[in-house]
């Protein structure tokens, strides 16, 4: 629907726009020229439809050129396009040049890079995971926006982030997923709370005591009803924004959570918090790295290598505690 309108728009107009053509029009013009369907090049390109559609129209009007013209629900260049295209390649392959050249030369002494982790991620992971990447580049600016799984997605799809480091089953596709660590999550409450003291909680055990939940859109919350089956929920519920308020919170006795080994393994195995046996097993989950594939930078490069590097290894999940359904 968005195609049909933005490529019936750009059709009229002869003027040439002042403004100058961007490297991210280029990209998106090369992308949608090989898939000639806006929606398959946003998915391509890690964006949304009408962010692609965006970038053509500015493209054409800095141009003062129609590329594309609509042909049933697809696009195709036009001639103007098509005499264009290769002077794209050509450009783009350029600026690749250029990127890897300064970076060698420079040994990314400077750079910019933005991330979306996710809340435990963040949190719990993001200081390990950026240790050893920081130390080689002490030069390059690191930012980290810590919100939910699905806000991050949502982030990097806007382009506003160059990466996100989430958890969760939310679908990664359009992006370059690489799966950096494993992490399992775990039903716990407080030593002292009176679901510690049974051997195996049953789902009317877990009912009559308070839940101790993440936000929905949370990568824990969204499997916590897997793992918990027919008693999540099922009584009364205490809602928590953030992971650290919910270990808090637990560590409290205000009732029993599921939380990642990776942020209360500490908890664990000082025996201030105690794995329930629940008759179900744990649940594992990977802890993800997303990028778009048209968004790549010499500092953005150096943090995937990095990542990559790191996944190898990085044991499956962190910490000492006992895992399983047997409680530690």
């Amino acid at each position: 629907m968005c195609s049909i309108i933005i490529i019936t728009e750009l059709h009229g107009y002869s003027p040439r726009s002042p403004s100058a053509v961007t490297i991210e029009q280029l990209r998106t013009f090369a992308v949608v020229a090989e898939h000639q369907h806006v929606t398959r090049a946003a998915r391509a390109l890690g964006l949304t439809q009408p962010a692609v559609s965006h970038q053509l129209k500015a493209l054409e009007r800095s141009l003062g050129l129609a590329v594309f013209e609509r042909v049933g629900r697809g696009i195709r260049l036009t001639a103007d396009g098509r005499a264009l295209l290769p002077a794209v390649s050509s450009a783009l392959a350029a600026l690749r040049s250029v990127e890897e050249e300064a970076a060698a030369r420079a040994g990314l002494l400077q750079g910019e890079l933005t991330v979306a982790a996710s809340n435990t991620i963040g949190i719990y992971r993001v200081p390990a995971w950026s240790a050893g990447f920081l130390e080689r580049h002490p030069g390059v600016g690191l930012r980290v926006r810590t919100v939910n799984t699905r806000e991050a997605i949502a982030l990097l799809r806007e382009a506003v982030v160059d990466c996100a480091l989430v958890e969760g089953p939310d679908t990664h596709d359009g992006f370059d997923a690489l799966g950096v660590e494993t992490d399992e999550l775990v039903v716990v409450a407080a030593a002292g709370h009176p679901l510690a003291r049974h051997d195996v909680v049953h789902p009317t055990d877990l009912a009559a005591h308070r839940y101790l939940a993440r936000e929905r859109g949370s990568g824990t919350e969204a499997l916590a009803a897997e793992l918990l089956g027919p008693s999540y929920r099922a009584g009364p519920v205490l809602e928590l924004g953030q992971v650290g308020a919910v270990r808090a919170a637990a560590l409290a006795g205000l009732g029993f959570a599921v939380l990642p080994l990776a942020a209360i393994s500490d908890d664990l195995a000082t025996g201030q918090l105690c794995q329930l046996a629940i008759g179900r097993p744990t649940l594992r989950r990977t802890l993800t790295a997303l990028r778009r594939p048209s968004s790549r930078s010499p500092a953005l490069d150096a943090f995937w290598a990095h990542l990559t590097a790191l996944a190898t290894t990085t044991p499956s999940t962190p910490g000492s505690a006992a895992t399983g359904s047997d409680r530690p």
